[in-house]
């Protein structure tokens, strides 16, 4: 089987190690089947997508809506190398699946619109398959609804015309997307597991909540058990 290919679009931290962990593990993947780029760093050579089975984009603290004068150099960086790359993924209806701000460049290089409607802070969320994502290859596979975690800012707001939604919750109608044929994306977290969601608690803590809280906030978001199997299903369709 040809390798995975990560577009990495945040900054070294825990999150960042645990998201390539979770694609390891979830779809089943040897470290030298998994190729990361980090696109904070300036790419030397345009990755031959040919040479891949398929392709994630990693989630992101970044987000586009925010005015260019208040963009880090890094995000700048990022956005600018990430986007034509998504445009070629797009245009060559390329196997990738996004995760969250990669949906959200997905949808952007496809056409649509971003916005600030359905926002969702960092919670568990109920998550139904619409009609099509019951009939899809890949998502046809989940349950009907599922369980998933969420913290966006920003989500799809017009949807290119070659976009079909595949799955939706009560606080955002674009959950999980296919642009074309071969490109998915989710707003939620499919990588997101238990271990996943106390990472990413803990790196919160002093910003939305106290230290004092952080026990009960742990104890409330890992009080269910959420679905990681988009990730096997899309390795187990696409890896060639």
């Amino acid at each position: 089987m040809k390798p995975f290919l990560l577009l990495v679009a945040r900054p070294d931290s825990p999150i960042k190690a645990d998201e390539v962990n979770s694609l390891l593990r979830y779809g089943a993947l040897d470290d030298e089947k998994l190729v990361v780029v980090d696109l904070l760093q300036p790419l030397t050579n345009t990755p031959d997508f040919t040479q891949y089975s398929g392709v994630f984009i990693s989630g992101s603290p970044y987000n586009y809506l925010t005015p260019l004068a208040q963009k880090s150099p890094e995000q700048v960086r990022v956005e600018s190398q990430l986007l034509p790359l998504a445009k070629t993924l797009v245009d060559q209806d390329i196997p990738t699946l996004g995760l969250c701000y990669g949906l959200q460049i997905l949808a952007l290089a496809a056409g649509g619109t971003l916005t600030r409607e359905f926002s969702e802070d960092m919670q568990p969320v109920r998550v139904s398959l619409t009609e099509a994502g019951r009939k899809d290859p890949v998502t046809g596979q989940l349950p009907e609804t599922f369980i998933e975690y969420v913290a966006h800012a920003e989500s799809v707001g017009e949807q290119p015309e070659n976009m079909e939604v595949l799955a939706s919750s009560t606080g955002c109608p674009v959950q999980l997307a296919r642009i074309k044929s071969n490109i998915y994306g989710t707003q939620h977290h499919p990588e997101i597991d238990r271990e996943g969601i106390a990472i990413r608690v803990k790196q919160y803590v002093g910003v939305y909540f106290t230290e004092e809280e952080h026990p009960a906030v742990l104890e409330s978001v890992q009080s269910v058990s959420t679905e990681q199997r988009l990730i096997t299903y899309f390795v187990q369709h696409y890896g060639v």
